[in-house]
């Protein structure tokens, strides 16, 4: 099990696939996300939180006219 202050597996896959979605194209999708990745949606919010609070200098986490905005640097 990793120490709590890195990411497990789950969130590393979900790391990568947010580093190699396409933003200029097609607009965040949590549910599609969750989905390609095999996961729950649930999973892929906790996922979220814990990416950017351990990785925040590489992902960026916004709420604007009801829709969840994600990027990456």
């Amino acid at each position: 099990m990793p120490p709590p202050d890195a990411l497990d597996e789950s969130e590393e896959r979900l790391l990568a696939y947010i580093k190699s979605y396409d933003f200029e194209k097609y607009g965040w999708n949590t549910a599609e996300a969750a989905a390609d990745l095999g996961m729950t949606t649930a999973q892929v919010y906790q996922g979220l939180s814990k990416i950017q609070k351990l990785k925040r200098a590489e992902l960026f986490l916004y709420y604007k006219d009801g829709a969840l905005h994600v990027q990456t640097a």
